[in-house]
């Protein structure tokens, strides 16, 4: 009985655990808009929707590369659009995205899935950063812009282009653990304190075809997760081993 006990105490600990290491919700986040221009809002949102153009080169031997220019222009909390913001009014939200991973075939379609990336949040506070030139996505009027966050380490990602009874859907859905704000970010991003967590970047394609080099286009959303401290769940595991400990006392 002692022994079932603690095998049950140490399972939950072990499910527990688990399930805070690979489930967490989007968060409702707030910017400071006063941080971009005097008398500028407020906002709670737990998303951010925007458009992207992107290079995306297959290579013919299973493998791809992409590098993406992607702009925000709504900000939304649970599926409504939250008014009263300045975006794209006095100032421009921009992010640029880049990845390299393999492309495999399969009955319907494809997917392909990134090995590496980076994910670059920038603020234009004149809101006339524009592309350049689309050839390599260079941009013009970035002399005010600055950064507001980073990350550079790709996690769980996949994309895939599915056709069935003559449909086709494309979609992406990538994750970017270590997101970190600047200084900067931080006088934008208000809330939660601290802000270091995980951004999901995931939207689709217009269209393209999966060979050659392309130009393409298609919707975006930046949605950020709050992960769980490894002290945490530390504590959480001392805390139902010590339960288990309890039980087998009173047994």
């Amino acid at each position: 009985m002692k022994i079932k006990t603690l095998v049950k105490s140490l399972a939950l600990t072990a499910g527990i655990a688990a399930s805070f290491s690979s489930y967490a919700d989007f968060v409702e986040f707030t910017v400071d808009e006063s941080s971009v221009a005097a008398g500028g809002a407020s906002i709670d949102a737990n998303k951010i929707n925007g458009g992207y153009v992107e290079n995306l080169t297959f290579d013919g031997a299973g493998n791809f590369e992409a590098d993406a220019f992607a702009t925000f222009g709504l900000f939304y909390n649970n599926g409504r659009v939250v008014k009263g913001s300045g975006l794209n009014s006095f100032y421009t939200l921009y992010a640029t995205f880049s990845a390299e991973g393999s492309v495999t075939p399969n009955a319907n379609g494809f997917t392909f899935e990134g090995t590496e990336g980076g994910f670059q949040f920038f603020m234009d506070p004149s809101n006339d950063t524009a592309v350049s030139d689309f050839a390599d996505l260079s941009l013009s009027n970035t002399g005010d812009d600055y950064l507001l966050g980073s990350s550079s380490s790709l996690g769980a990602n996949l994309g895939s282009s599915v056709t069935a009874n003559g449909v086709t859907t494309t979609s992406f859905n990538f994750d970017f653990f270590n997101f970190e704000l600047t200084a900067e970010g931080d006088q934008y991003f208000v809330s939660p304190q601290p802000f270091s967590m995980k951004v999901n970047v995931n939207g689709d394609f217009d269209s393209f075809n999966p060979a050659g080099s392309q130009s393409i286009t298609g919707d975006v959303s930046a949605q950020f997760y709050e992960v769980p401290e490894p002290s945490t769940l530390a504590v959480l595991a001392l805390g139902l081993l010590g339960l288990g400990a309890s039980s087998r006392r009173k047994a």
